[in-house]
């Protein structure tokens, strides 16, 4: 079976889009299939685009995702090379490029969320940008055979919101995108994050404007834990700060990089304890990359969190934006029953196997693809 996949970015690289759009790439390979590719988002929008986005800045919000020439050039791309190479599927995370696609052959589309769902949690776009991002979204949806998408808040969003009926939409939790290569076959929790030392707290995240990953509440729940008599130490992966005596800040750290990748997974080993307290995420791909390390993750339930954590499991899932000092009750809570955290530890990481990595997700992705492409299809199904 011929399979077109549709990048976001050059998907043969590690580095973009998270190393989610090379995982998704990879899984088709793996799978058997015959895979050629396409990045066709041009790398700038018209100049009078351009301009309006910078009108749009002013006003502290963003302009449209992807400006209508962008849109355009990317499905007439898809329509071209589907007339010529003639796949029997897509499959993209692309949304742009099904926008306004018109081929015949079925789409699959992965979306972590939609412009709706985030904007409950993070209003980064104004009235206007809004509805014309809504609307290319929806065209998109409808321009599918199948979703795909990273939690059940998630797909009930996509449901009620979209108009797209449940059956079409299909969820998988985000898996890590770490290399095979430095995933241990088995963790040593015991052994790797003893008690008896300062508790060791991570959080990886490149921060954006407005703040999205909640590091202003990691910083404050290291501090009060010190303050409670836990000594307690705070690891902040991919951003820069002001650093003291209980905060360090490291990298970021290239994945395609051995040397980097290596003393990124590292700080995953040695933590205790992924935090990551975010106003708004869609999935979130590091408390998966920590269930691999057997290091469990505190978050909250805002966007997908609940889904890519599960609650008691790889975690502690506490309530929509919950404050610094529930954090710390909590974390107080579990270090006072070390047999209780170190199975926590054990689950996050059986979970791992179960279903946080991309062999699993790469099967069962593809018997998706299979499916759609043996499955005779009805345009713009809704």
């Amino acid at each position: 079976m011929k399979v077109l996949y549709v990048a976001l970015h050059d998907p043969t690289l590690l580095d973009l889009a998270s190393g989610v759009d090379h995982f998704h790439y990879l899984a088709m390979i793996q799978n058997d299939f015959d895979v050629n590719w396409i990045a066709p988002n041009p790398k700038r929008p018209l100049w009078i685009e351009e301009r309006s986005a910078r009108i749009f800045q002013r006003t502290g919000k963003r302009f449209v995702k992807y400006p209508m020439s962008i849109v355009w050039t990317a499905s007439q791309a898809i329509n071209k090379l589907v007339k010529t190479w003639k796949p029997d599927v897509l499959l993209t995370m692309n949304m742009a490029a099904l926008t306004f696609y018109h081929g015949d052959v079925p789409a699959v589309l992965s979306r972590d969320t939609t412009f709706y769902g985030q904007q409950q949690f993070w209003p980064v776009y104004g009235n206007l940008a809004m509805a014309i991002n809504m609307w290319q979204e929806k065209l998109a949806f409808r321009n599918s055979a199948r979703i795909l998408t990273n939690s059940l808040w998630s797909k009930k969003v996509i449901s009620t919101t979209y108009g797209i009926a449940p059956s079409k939409i299909d969820t998988f939790v985000l898996p890590s995108a770490l290399p095979a290569r430095v995933i241990p076959e088995s963790v040593d929790v015991t052994g790797w994050k003893k008690l008896d030392s300062p508790f060791r707290l991570l959080l990886v995240g490149r921060d954006t404007t407005p703040p999205r990953k909640g590091i202003d509440i990691a910083i404050e729940v290291v501090h009060r834990l010190n303050a409670a008599g836990l000594p307690a130490e705070l690891t902040i992966c991919g951003t820069q700060g002001q650093a003291d005596q209980y905060i360090k800040y490291v990298g970021p750290f290239s994945k395609s990089i051995p040397e980097q990748l290596d003393k990124y997974v590292d700080l995953y080993r040695l933590a205790h304890l992924l935090i990551h307290p975010a106003i708004f995420e869609a999935a979130g791909i590091v408390p998966s990359e920590a269930a691999a390390f057997g290091t469990p993750t505190i978050t909250n339930d805002a966007g997908g969190l609940a889904t890519t954590v599960a609650d008691g499991e790889s975690g502690i899932v506490l309530p929509t934006w919950s404050k610094p000092e529930v954090y710390v009750k909590a974390i107080l809570d579990m270090v006072k029953n070390p047999g209780s955290y170190y199975g926590l530890c054990q689950k996050a990481r059986a979970r791992y196997e179960q279903e946080l990595n991309w062999d699993i997700t790469g099967k069962w992705m593809a018997n998706i693809v299979r499916e759609v492409g043996n499955t005779p299809q009805k345009k713009a199904q809704e």
